[in-house]
């Protein structure tokens, strides 16, 4: 191609990318003629800073419409022992790479009883730029008595009869109760020694816990039962008595006789 005739051509390429642009930084080569490489690299670079890439736009639109958390992945939600206490987990969206957050991104709704054992129904429903909504659950199980804790029972003294202190049972930062939640046995109460105590859980409550007190010897006591723990009370103050009216009818006697 004639050299007069490329130097025309690239001259009208650049007379079009001129109108398009504003003012392109334009390149010329050697010979003082623009180039269509040249022409499109700056045409290029003048509208770069105003190009959005398609993640971007990807972005922008989806800030733009709401989105659907149905097929969320639920973190969070797993079975939970039963303590006396309502059970309200904290729970989490993932949606994607993103972490959506109870209160700001979703709401939770709990149905049914979320205190005794048995099976609670969940729903997240979205909000804010979230719409939709999943269906979980959970269940509480009954409580293990495994892990319940009994206080320290104070040692108890001999009464000839069984000793029964009631204990204090404790679970989840609750006290539990007795006859609701446990009943109560013992064994080796009776007699000096150390005594066991058996809590066995009913109702909501399963398993079993032990705890010991110590039973304490009596003080011993006098024979003769009560009169005689009573008799040196008595008999002392009754003896010195005779024993100064002894003292004073021998003065007299001996008076007498003089």
């Amino acid at each position: 191609m004639p050299e007069a005739y490329r130097a025309a051509l690239a001259a009208c390429i650049a007379a079009a990318l001129l109108a398009a642009a504003p003012m392109p930084a334009l390149a010329a080569d050697s010979s003082g003629s623009m180039s269509i490489e040249a022409a499109a690299e700056a045409l290029r670079n003048e509208l770069e800073p105003t190009m959005t890439t398609f993640e971007k736009l990807q972005e922008q639109q989806a800030s733009r419409r709401n989105i659907d958390i149905s097929n969320a992945r639920v973190q969070g939600l797993q079975d939970v022992m039963y303590d006396g206490n309502p059970v309200r987990p904290t729970i989490t969206l993932k949606l994607g790479k993103k972490t959506l957050v109870e209160g700001a991104d979703f709401d939770v709704v709990f149905k049914g009883d979320i205190v005794n054992p048995g099976n609670v129904s969940v729903t997240m429903v979205g909000k804010g730029a979230y719409i939709g909504s999943i269906d979980a659950g959970f269940s509480i199980v009954p409580g293990d008595l495994a892990y319940a804790t009994i206080d320290v029972i104070p040692d108890q003294e001999e009464t000839g009869e069984e000793l029964q202190p009631a204990p204090t049972v404790e679970m989840g930062g609750k006290t539990l109760v007795e006859g609701v939640d446990y009943t109560v046995s013992y064994a080796d109460n009776l007699e000096k020694g150390t005594a066991t105590v058996v809590v066995t859980g009913m109702g909501n409550c399963t398993g079993q816990q032990h705890a010991t007190f110590e039973v304490l010897e009596a003080p011993d006591k006098p024979k003769g039962g009560e009169l005689a723990a009573a008799l040196p009370f008595v008999a002392g103050p009754a003896i010195v008595a005779a024993i100064a009216l002894g003292i004073v009818a021998f003065t007299l006697a001996r008076r007498k006789h003089r």
